[in-house]
């Protein structure tokens, strides 16, 4: 059965586990946070998961004042072939998150990536190992790791740098981001991606409006991943109402 993300949503709002930590939160052990967010091309890793077509996405996270957290995050996608039997990605979560230091904070997560419904011969599920650092309120840095990326036989590691600075008093945030996804094993070759958007807040909806590209997207990566115009730049405006 495949559940869209808002319906997933709901259902882990609903489950026992979710409930007790909701009521949990108020001793400040647990806390329970998510959103619902509406993009209007979803673009992971400077590639659209969409077909540069809209996108829904909802996120429910409980954490514990220990710094251990889980959740799950629900996207549609659309990949652009009819036979793939793909409409929505699934992850699932758990990692640990804290401070090592005045400023600065690590993140070390685990991911199971599925992709519901699929057929036979497209199957693209995977596991993705993460290490991320914060630090001087700005900026971040971090690796993710694949021993076996979208079932293709090798590892994928994911390389990345962001940035984000409020601009003056006027509400405005910037955003940057590049990374570099070496998937020279697993698919012949690899490629560079970069992020430019501003950010603001509208009461409880979050805005952002970005612009993403790659660079060295290859033939042999359009041979054994996605086209290479679904690497193109791209201009998408994402909104998100949290809880």
């Amino acid at each position: 059965m495949r559940l869209a993300p808002s319906c997933l949503l709901l259902a882990l709002a609903a489950t026992p586990g979710l409930a007790l930590a909701q009521e949990a939160a108020d001793d400040g052990v647990w806390s329970v946070e998510g959103g619902v967010t509406a993009v209007s091309d979803f673009v992971w890793r400077g590639v659209t998961q969409t077909d540069g077509d809209p996108a829904l996405q909802g996120e429910v996270t409980v954490s514990h004042a220990s710094g251990f957290y889980a959740g799950a995050w629900a996207s549609t996608v659309d990949f652009g072939d009819p036979d793939d039997g793909i409409d929505h990605e699934i992850d699932l979560y758990a990692g640990w998150a804290g401070e090592l230091g005045e400023g600065t904070e690590l993140d070390l997560s685990v991911t199971r990536v599925r992709y519901p419904g699929v057929n036979e011969g497209y199957e693209l599920d995977y596991t993705e190992f993460a290490a991320t650092l914060s630090f001087a309120d700005y900026y971040t840095v971090g690796v993710a790791y694949s021993p076996d990326i979208f079932q293709l036989g090798d590892k994928g590691i994911y390389y990345s740098a962001a940035a984000e600075y409020p601009l003056g008093d006027s509400g405005l945030g910037l955003k940057l981001s590049t990374g570099w996804y070496d998937l020279d094993d697993a698919a012949g070759d690899s490629y560079g991606d970069w992020l430019v958007g501003l950010t603001r807040s509208f009461g409880p909806i979050d805005a952002e409006l970005h612009y993403t590209d790659t660079v060295s997207y290859g033939e042999a990566l359009a041979e054994n991943l996605d086209d290479a115009d679904k690497a193109d730049g791209r201009l998408a405006l994402q909104l998100t109402w949290g809880f």
